[in-house]
């Protein structure tokens, strides 16, 4: 694979903003970045010095890779716009959940290039130690995406839809609800006037506690001990928030199933 390998943005929003800059960087020409937004496509054209498009027949049609990163729900109506690619040209999606085969009606080579990180525009962050899953539906087309991806992160793997989506949900239960129960949390001492930052080392310890594989073996709490005392005492505080209290309910009972039923398999 050519180091100058020509390359088409197709989205301009959270992955892309990590994505392309991190590409040229590399070395990849990225020919256009395109956007439903003109602007946005502007923003993140002139930080690489590159075309901004807001029509996607507009698209330059000599680049090597055409990098769809838009939400799973368009990525069909984008593809449906696009010029028809020549046999050698590759389509890849950044999705960890949707499979490659829906990018089989427009291209002879296509796959996954899936960052298994959380980005947001303003918190930019260095890519080499995100993991990327990739996946071709040939070995040509996986080797490409699989040393473009080396060239970016030095961990690489390739994975197929079902593994990709079972990182996916993995990934949202790790992010998505420890982040939401943390906005619970400080929701909940803010109205009580009290301080979350007051939570910070015991997050420390969490999170290390996690990252060293230990979760499973290092829960604590009243639900690990089946204080049921302490659990109502607890569900009498938040009584008048009937959404915290079943998101307390649900979690204690998954833990107390979860470790009563690894105690009779252990016994």
């Amino acid at each position: 694979m050519p180091d100058n390998i020509k390359i088409v943005a197709i989205g301009s929003g959270n992955v892309a903003s990590h994505l392309i800059p991190a590409l040229n960087t590399i070395g990849c020409k990225i020919t256009q970045v395109y956007s439903r937004s003109l602007l946005n496509a502007n923003k993140l054209a002139h930080l690489i010095g590159t075309e901004s498009i807001d029509q996607l027949e507009k698209i330059d049609t000599t680049a090597d890779i055409y990098l769809v990163m838009v939400n799973d729900d368009l990525i069909s109506s984008v593809c449906d716009q696009m010029p028809i690619l020549a046999p050698d040209q590759i389509l890849a999606h950044t999705s960890g959940a949707i499979p490659i085969d829906i990018l089989s009606a427009y291209t002879n080579n296509y796959g996954s290039f899936y960052p298994l990180e959380s980005f947001k525009k303003e918190q930019l962050k260095a890519i080499d130690n995100v993991p990327f899953l990739v996946n071709g539906n040939n070995a040509c087309t996986t080797r490409t995406l699989r040393i473009l991806a080396r060239k970016l992160s030095n961990k690489v793997t390739e994975c197929s839809d079902v593994d990709r989506l079972k990182y996916h949900l993995s990934a949202v239960l790790i992010n998505n609800f420890t982040n939401h129960l943390a906005c619970l949390s400080d929701r909940f001492l803010t109205e009580n006037a009290l301080d979350p930052s007051f939570l910070n080392a015991i997050i420390e310890t969490s999170f290390k506690i996690i990252k060293d594989g230990k979760a499973c073996t290092s829960q604590t709490g009243p639900a690990m001990r089946s204080d049921f005392q302490l659990m109502k005492n607890h569900l009498e505080l938040i009584k008048q928030d009937p959404h915290l209290s079943k998101v307390y309910k649900t979690l204690s009972d998954s833990i107390i199933s979860y470790y009563k039923k690894e105690s009779h398999e252990n016994s």
